[in-house]
């Protein structure tokens, strides 16, 4: 088995971690380089790729998680990506340019790229594709026709308004440059275009009805769509793609197919690449550890390509749902007190993982141990009490859900026995990732009915990451429109999509007033002054918690080539393996 693409630390002490769920992007440096013995790209060629979630649409609110993002990235291209030193970078975009108050940011695209159905891509298409993402076109169509007119658009709105809720306006300044207003200055905003690679552009006719919205991706990346179900997405090769190769001048892709296969057990998706059934198959750490290993020591001509630790999985706490136990501070810490992080690591990731000293990792910009509980049994017990002491409760109980994969199931198990060792009864459901994800992000909640935005008192999720916080600011703060937002969409939006994304529920404006002052830092050292207090204060008042940080592997069985060799436009080294897999652009086989 070959290894290549170290990142950090050496494979006998891989970075990883474990959550219940990964949803949902890393870099990747060579371990050395081999070029001058690797074979001339070949075009041609059909592949198969096992994955471990299911393809919602392509749609504004469907929201593919890591792996169907993977697939689905390969027809939909975004204007920013990040590249291999952690900038973000041009894709569709060539550059963007802020105003001295960070408040106005000019992005310039590149030229002579359409889309599959042969629309232009320009500066109208953008903006035509953020009036749908930020809930403009929504909010038009409810001024003009009320209920009707919202429930017609309503394909175009999801979580994306809510993180985009900061852009205020956009506009075309010329055909290859538009201008965007933000409500608040923002010194990474390049950052929330990127979206951890889901703010992709689709051309403007794929936009106009719900159906096509969802059905029929039309993107301008190096592949088409062939056909899809919610198992099973085909790819074929854009034959009018607007990269070549810097190094070989061939047109991109070399590949001709790409079919991506729903595998959802770990053991399957690892027996299907060792036996070379599949082309590749990707991997999380944070439930197929015993797998990744396996394959790393005994697979043969296999080759891992593998992700740094900059996945950082959450336990968020319900602080805003009734009849939470979580809305009683004592309640929190029991639980947070009670994370035998070490044992989690040792048990369910063999030693895999990178065991958590704050919510996020130590490559962030927002780290900071001060305020993060230890493990501590017997200050656990205490906390249990004095919570039935301020409630009546009799007990502290909870439910949190977990995937169907055998996998994840045995870690809800682990987590369960955890905690009846600190006198907290923890039970967990089991149901698709996809279901779990439409309760934990409810914009329309009966309340009446007991429902509420996020359905669950806790919930393992993996939305933290990399060594940025724009990507990780939404869902902490307490409304993406915060009473003093300018945002023409909040009248509508503010009770709604507003309270969606901030998983702990909490109404701490404090949180906000950290974090908003960092991102209105020009410099990057006094930006991380400002996330770092708002990390102690989030950890002092137990909102949240982590267990430990993980990573993702992507393994190609032999005779697959190109992982990581194709530069970004303008000669940027890109990420290898990111949350949402790799780029297939310039992979070919050989074989």
């Amino acid at each position: 088995m070959k290894f290549r693409a170290l990142a950090k630390k050496q494979w006998t002490r891989k970075i990883s971690g474990a959550v219940l769920l990964a949803l949902a992007a890393t870099l990747m440096v060579s371990c050395g380089s081999d070029s001058a013995n690797e074979p001339t790209p070949q075009q041609g060629g059909n592949i198969k790729v096992g994955i471990f979630d299911t393809f919602p649409g392509f749609c504004i609110g469907n929201n593919p998680a890591n792996s169907a993002l993977m697939a689905t990235r390969t027809m939909l291209e975004p204007l920013f990506e990040k590249s291999a030193d952690g900038r973000t970078v041009g894709l569709l975009a060539k550059s963007g340019t802020p105003s001295a108050d960070l408040k106005t940011w000019t992005i310039v695209l590149r030229e002579g790229i359409t889309f599959h159905d042969a629309t232009t891509f320009n500066a109208e298409a953008v903006v035509k594709n953020f009036a749908a993402i930020t809930g403009q076109v929504a909010a038009g169509a409810f001024a003009q026709s009320g209920l009707a007119g919202l429930q017609s658009k309503s394909h175009t709105i999801g979580t994306a308004t809510a993180f985009t809720a900061n852009i205020i306006g956009f506009r075309a300044v010329s055909e290859y440059e538009v201008e965007f207003t933000l409500d608040r200055p923002q010194y990474d905003f390049l950052a929330t275009l990127y979206a951890s690679g889901r703010f992709v552009m689709r051309s403007p006719r794929q936009l106009e009805d719900a159906e096509t919205c969802a059905q029929k991706p039309i993107g301008t990346g190096p592949f088409s769509l062939k056909s899809w179900n919610p198992s099973q997405l085909v790819v074929v090769k854009n034959p009018n793609y607007w990269r070549t190769d810097p190094d070989t001048n061939q047109q991109l892709p070399y590949l001709d197919q790409i079919t991506f296969d729903l595998v959802a057990e770990g053991a399957q998706r690892s027996n299907a690449v060792r036996t070379g059934t599949y082309a590749a198959s990707f991997f999380s750490a944070a439930a197929d550890a015993v797998f990744i290993k396996d394959l790393r020591e005994n697979a043969g001509d296999t080759t891992e390509f593998a992700s740094p630790t900059e996945y950082y999985p959450s336990l968020w706490l319900n602080q805003g749902k009734p009849n939470s136990p979580f809305t009683n501070t004592s309640a929190r810490q029991a639980v947070l007190s009670c994370l035998d992080r070490k044992s989690f690591n040792d048990v369910r990731l063999k030693g895999e993982g990178d065991v958590a000293t704050s919510i996020v990792g130590s490559a962030n910009i927002m780290y900071n141990q001060s305020g993060f509980p230890k493990y501590d049994v017997n200050k656990a017990k205490s906390y249990v009490e004095q919570y039935k002491r301020d409630t009546g409760k009799n007990a502290l109980s909870f439910v949190f859900p977990v995937d169907t994969s055998l996998a994840s199931q045995a870690n809800g198990r682990f987590l369960k026995s955890m905690w009846s060792k600190c006198n907290i009864v923890a039970n967990y459901s089991v149901e698709q990732t996809a279901l779990t994800l439409s309760k934990i992000f409810n914009p329309s909640p009966n309340i009446a009915k007991g429902q509420f935005y996020n359905s669950y008192d806790a919930v393992f999720l993996t939305l933290f990451e990399g060594d940025d916080a724009a990507f990780n600011i939404p869902f902490i703060v307490t409304n993406a429109y915060p009473t003093t937002s300018t945002n023409p969409v909040r009248p509508l939006f503010q009770s709604s999509l507003g309270r969606v994304l901030g998983l702990n529920h909490h109404a701490d404006t404090a949180v906000d007033d950290y974090f908003y002052a960092g991102q209105a830092r020009a410099d990057k050292d006094d930006a991380r002054d400002e996330f770092r207090k708002g990390t102690e204060y989030l950890q002092k008042n137990s909102f949240m918690g982590a267990m430990a940080s993980h990573y993702y592997s992507l393994f190609t069985a032999a005779g697959i080539e190109g992982i990581g060799k194709l530069d970004l436009p303008d000669q940027v080294m890109p990420r290898k393996v990111t949350n949402w897999g790799i780029d297939w652009t310039g992979v070919y086989r050989v074989n």
